[in-house]
């Protein structure tokens, strides 16, 4: 199914169906006119599934559209910071860190629950409680490794630190979540926490011989995999069982000291036109409907709707929601204060 799937045809199949009555009550007849929303995704699965599942239902929902721009998180937030009375996104998607970095800044309006209404569907880990930000998905991070190279699955984020993978380590940066996520992961088997971090970068300096490879963000990431440039590394669930369903050498294992997971959000942007239309496409990416799909093969981003039955991809993270609401999430808010400087000092530490 893509995106310029008709909505008649969208109807038909059920899920847009089930979506629509509740969605049309909500909004004005000057919402149901309008022609159309700027929102933001991230780049390569998220980008796909959102056009391909999100964008329809969206639309054959409340007959408007939406011009979808893939922006990284951070870069979304410096555009918006910078034009605030005229925004350039109606609704963003961020993952947690930089939300809650980006939370005084004033740029993200509320959300009323009356208006998004599958919010009460949501279990309380995944409820923001600033109020400003509906949690649409959860990505799961894990030990990413070419089955093909080596042959018995990784066990421990500790297994980048072998010998035998001299030159074949991939990492990213930490501007991106991932790379900030693993460097937390890292900094607490050697003792340290989202508070301290200096055990994480003495222990990167011993593994800078294995490293063969920087990327800027999951994507390239996985991309390196595909390029033979790597064997072993970390990334999400969602942007490697893709790539392994299409026949690529690459597989994800769980660490031994459990799964880690990156909330993601949706937000509307203060000073944004067609509130209606901002509240309808949030409260449809939070419906059973999308969620489900976005959740089954190809994409496996992990539902927050309780109600979303997890497939056996996914079922071998968490069965349920319960379960998934167990896993680590990384406290950003202890990390936030000093992420400017880690960045810094990773860059000159490691890039150099």
């Amino acid at each position: 199914m893509t995106a310029s799937i008709s909505r008649r045809r969208f109807l038909a199949s059920g899920a847009a169906a089930a979506l629509a009555p509740g969605l049309l009550s909500g909004l004005s007849g000057r919402a149901r006119a309008a022609s159309s929303l700027v929102a933001t995704t991230y780049p390569g699965t998220w980008d796909v599934a959102q056009r391909q599942i999100l964008l329809p239902a969206f639309a054959a929902a409340t007959g408007a559209s939406v011009a979808l721009q893939p922006v990284l998180a951070l870069d979304a937030v410096a555009k918006i910071v910078a034009s605030k009375a005229n925004p350039p996104y109606n609704v963003v998607l961020m993952d947690e860190g930089p939300y809650l970095a980006a939370l005084d800044m004033g740029i993200f309006a509320l959300l009323p629950k009356d208006r998004i209404r599958n919010l009460a569907s949501l279990p309380e880990r995944f409820i923001d409680p600033n109020g400003r930000g509906a949690f649409v998905s959860v990505q799961v991070m894990g030990i990413v490794y070419n089955p093909i190279a080596i042959k018995t699955p990784p066990t421990s984020w500790l297994d980048l630190w072998k010998p035998e993978y001299k030159g074949r380590v991939g990492i990213t940066g930490l501007g991106s979540s991932l790379g900030s996520a693993w460097m937390v992961e890292i900094a607490k088997l050697h003792g340290g926490s989202e508070s301290n971090m200096d055990p994480a970068f003495e222990a990167l300096k011993k593994l800078l011989p294995n490293v063969g490879a920087v990327a800027p963000n999951p994507g390239a990431l996985a991309t390196l995999f595909q390029q033979g440039q790597v064997d072993i590394s970390f990334n999400y669930l969602n942007a490697i069982l893709p790539l392994a369903q299409r026949g690529a050498d690459i597989a994800i294992a769980r660490p031994e000291s459990g799964w880690v997971l990156v909330r993601n959000s949706l937000h509307v942007i203060e000073n944004s036109k067609e509130l209606d239309l901002c509240y309808a496409y949030i409260d449809t990416a939070l419906s059973d409907g999308v969620q489900g799909r976005m959740a089954a093969a190809p994409n496996f981003l992990a539902p927050t709707n309780k109600t979303v039955t997890f497939g056996s991809e996914l079922q071998k993270v968490a069965k349920d929601d319960q379960e998934l609401a167990k896993l680590t999430l990384i406290d950003w808010k202890a990390l936030n204060p000093q992420r400017s400087a880690l960045i810094e000092r990773f860059n000159k530490e490691v890039r150099t």
